[in-house]
């Protein structure tokens, strides 16, 4: 549910944090030990859950602003941008993986 409703909706910045989770993980060495991939790994994949977490925050706050300026043609036409947001958490799991 909450990500098609983020793909009509600004990140907010969420996107960006995505996107360095995958600039991130495509950095990170090939040469480590079992146990630094592991401990890279489980970073990662906590960022990725605080990155799903913050965007269903900024989904919430979202659609409560969206309420209050209804009459105004709502949020995106408020403040003049565009509505969308393409939720790539599956793909960072699936490189990860």
């Amino acid at each position: 549910f909450h990500s098609a409703i983020r793909a009509l909706i600004p990140s907010l910045g969420v996107i960006e944090l995505e996107r360095a989770v995958v600039n991130i993980s495509s950095l990170l060495p090939f040469s480590q030990t079992e146990n630094e991939t592991r401990d890279n790994f489980s970073a990662i994949l906590a960022l990725q859950e605080e990155i799903h977490d913050l965007s269903c925050v900024v989904l919430q706050k979202r659609m409560a602003l969206s309420f209050l300026v209804t009459t105004q043609g709502g949020v995106c036409a408020v403040i003049n941008t565009s509505c969308s947001y393409v939720d790539q958490s599956e793909r960072i799991k699936k490189d990860l993986a």
